[in-house]
């Protein structure tokens, strides 16, 4: 069976509210079978995301900015992966934008 490649132009999708201030989302991909997800996050200067785990770990890249994460400060070009069961309250008090991939939805923890 042949699957076929997906592409997005991520500039022609609308940034979408979380529930957390200042901080938006673009969805890039979504397989409602494996949970398995792929999404463009950014935060405004002196944004919080709550607090989460991510029960099949995480892993991002940070396109812009600088992302404070678990004590330590990730800059542009930094890859982060994060292993199953892992919790943080990532935030950016200068603005950044992140590419997020996720093998299962998060767990908020607020």
């Amino acid at each position: 069976m042949d699957i076929p490649s997906t592409f997005v132009d991520a500039a022609d999708l609308d940034w979408r509210p979380t529930p957390y201030a200042g901080v938006q989302w673009k969805k890039l991909r979504f397989d409602a079978a494996t949970q398995q997800s792929a999404v463009l996050i950014r935060f405004e200067p002196g944004s919080v995301y709550g607090a989460h785990r991510h029960p099949g770990g995480e892993e991002y890249l940070v396109l812009e900015g600088e992302l404070e994460d678990g004590g330590k400060r990730y800059g542009t070009g930094t890859y982060v992966h994060h292993p199953p069961g892992s919790a943080h309250r990532p935030r950016s008090s200068e603005g950044c934008l992140i590419y997020v991939t996720l093998p299962e939805p998060i767990e908020n923890l607020d």
